[in-house]
């Protein structure tokens, strides 16, 4: 149904979004890392 389709679409949407914010997140955190170090 056409829910079915939005509701599936904003998820997979929702997760790449996720996917981007963590990898960002994994770069901050290795560059604070390196100035710890």
């Amino acid at each position: 149904s056409e829910e079915d389709k939005r509701t599936k679409t904003e998820k997979s949407s929702k997760k790449k979004k996720d996917k981007k914010k963590a990898k960002r997140k994994k770069k901050r955190e290795q560059k604070k890392g390196k100035r710890d170090e």
